[in-house]
């Protein structure tokens, strides 16, 4: 059966722009259709249900604009899914695409269940990855990292992704020691788990490697993951990544860890394998230029909080000979609760670094604040984040997830 087109007209003030909807099913040749490169802006596809598969690699290379993004989603009610039959190729590779939407498909089987990536030294820009499933992979599922690669604009909300395999990363953004850069994108509202089974040798949830910049990971639900359930490096000069208001839990290293150059705020993390929110030199990123201001971290197996003093020099004018941080690091606000007796919180002090108005329950070691600084949580009240529209919620009960938040 051939697929089904459907044209429209879209006027403007002076000319119109003709696009199409094109309607496909598992027995149309909607390989064809979404390989073929002949999408143009403004095009839709909707994949109607059903398994659709295929041995050969599929690479989607259309281009929107801004204005007319391409879009290619599920049908509304229908479960179309893309599975590769095996770990030879990834599920789906974007190559050169630009302001292309997906939506609403399940991507599974494959190697890497979507890499991204540019042709041409083009910056890759507009990608839009919204309400996806991917699962049961035998890779990474989100890449952006092609070497020398620039990736901007780039949207990924409200998908629900677990069971990796391999490296395990739900999202791998950037490359190495700033070999691909990751910037000015967001990574919101999704929903990522059970990133560590036997085959997986990392396993981050969200991870943004050095010298990428000026992203926003937010609102997401993230549990049982190998590595950090957050990871950043540092940003080279550039704006800040800023990672607020997520849910992590038993995360079997840390809950989030950031080296440097980084707003870190009003997150909830429980349970970690060991520190709850940590910070270290990582590749070229020097300990510093960090707000961890108003988390909350419960219950973690090493400190709630740890900032360890930088093993290298760095050109900040408050630099000591063993190395001080590259730049303010400001610590307000934070509910740190660990064992009675035990640390809490571990930093190296210096006149960089900024500790107020924090409460807690444990010891605290390299810093002597004064009383206010350092108070019982007793009867402290927080609510966690409502994080509307997350798709954790279609799979966890919300009283079971707060309880794990409780003092």
């Amino acid at each position: 059966m051939a697929w089904v087109a459907i044209g429209w007209l879209l006027f403007g003030a002076a000319s119109s722009l003709s696009a199409e909807m094109h309607q496909v099913g598992p027995e149309d040749d909607w390989f064809e259709l979404l390989s073929s490169g002949d999408l143009q802006p403004g095009d839709e596809v909707v994949l109607r249900g059903g398994i659709y598969s295929d041995a050969r690699r599929l690479v989607i290379s259309c281009r929107g604009t801004a204005e007319r993004p391409i879009v290619i989603r599920g049908a509304a009610g229908e479960r179309a899914i893309l599975r590769r039959p095996d770990a030879r190729q990834n599920t789906l590779n974007l190559e050169g695409a630009q302001y292309l939407q997906l939506r609403s498909l399940e991507i599974t089987g494959g190697a890497a269940g979507i890499r991204i990536r540019p042709l041409h030294d083009e910056p890759v820009r507009g990608i839009v990855l919204e309400q996806l499933h991917l699962h049961h992979l035998g890779g990474v599922a989100v890449t952006c990292n092609d070497s020398g690669a620039v990736y901007e604009q780039m949207e990924f909300r409200r998908n629900h992704i677990h069971h990796t395999g391999g490296h395990g990363e739900a999202f791998y953004l950037g490359g190495n020691h700033a070999s691909a850069i990751f910037k000015n994108s967001q990574v919101v509202n999704n929903y990522i788990h059970d990133l560590r089974g036997p085959e997986v040798s990392q396993g981050d949830g969200v991870e943004l490697k050095h010298g990428s910049y000026g992203n926003r990971v937010a609102e997401n639900v993230i549990h049982d993951t190998n590595y950090p359930g957050v990871i950043v490096y540092g940003t080279v000069g550039m704006p800040p990544n800023t990672i607020e208001e997520n849910i992590i839990w038993n995360s079997t290293d840390h809950g989030i860890q950031a080296a440097a150059d980084a707003v870190i705020r009003n997150n909830f993390i429980a349970s970690s394998g060991s520190v709850g929110i940590y910070s270290r030199d990582h590749q070229e990123a020097v300990t510093g230029n960090l707000i961890i201001r108003d988390n909350v971290v419960l219950g973690s197996r090493s400190e709630a909080l740890r900032i360890q003093r930088p093993t290298r020099a760095t050109d900040s004018p408050n630099a000591s000979s063993g190395g001080d941080y590259s730049g303010p690091v400001e610590i307000v606000g934070n509910t740190l609760v660990g064992k009675e007796g035990a640390v809490t919180v571990r930093a190296g002090d210096s006149r960089q670094l900024k500790f107020s108005n924090n409460f807690g329950v444990g010891q605290i070691d390299g810093l002597r604040p004064a009383d206010q600084d350092w108070r019982s949580p007793r009867n402290r009240t927080f609510e966690l984040p409502k994080l509307e529209g997350n798709p954790a919620w279609e799979h966890l009960n919300r009283a079971a997830v707060e309880a794990r938040f409780s003092l």
